[in-house]
């Protein structure tokens, strides 16, 4: 794979709330620039959001062992079981 020269930019459609259809300003654009941070903005907005790529891969994985979390005690209290919480350097709620 080859080192970004250039940003790459490209746009999505995201539902922020719990609308059917999507809305203008449920687009943003991402964007990948070469000195590995992330951006995020708005559509037909200016104002950029930016973070390196490592802190995204971070939050990314946090975010997975949350909602693994959450499923897992969500199904244990269906069961009428009872489970300990993570050891605290593997999962902050």
């Amino acid at each position: 794979m080859t080192d970004l020269t250039k940003p790459i930019s490209r746009r999505a459609t995201i539902l922020l709330d719990n609308r059917i259809n999507a809305r203008d300003r449920d687009r943003i654009t991402v964007t990948l620039h070469p000195d590995l941070t992330i951006g995020f903005r708005a559509h037909k907005s200016r104002h950029e959001v930016r973070l390196p790529l490592a802190v995204a891969y971070k939050l990314a994985i946090e975010n997975e062992a949350k909602e693994k979390w959450r499923r897992k005690l969500a199904e244990a209290k269906a069961l009428g079981k009872r489970i300990r919480k993570p050891r605290r350097g593997l999962l902050h709620l």
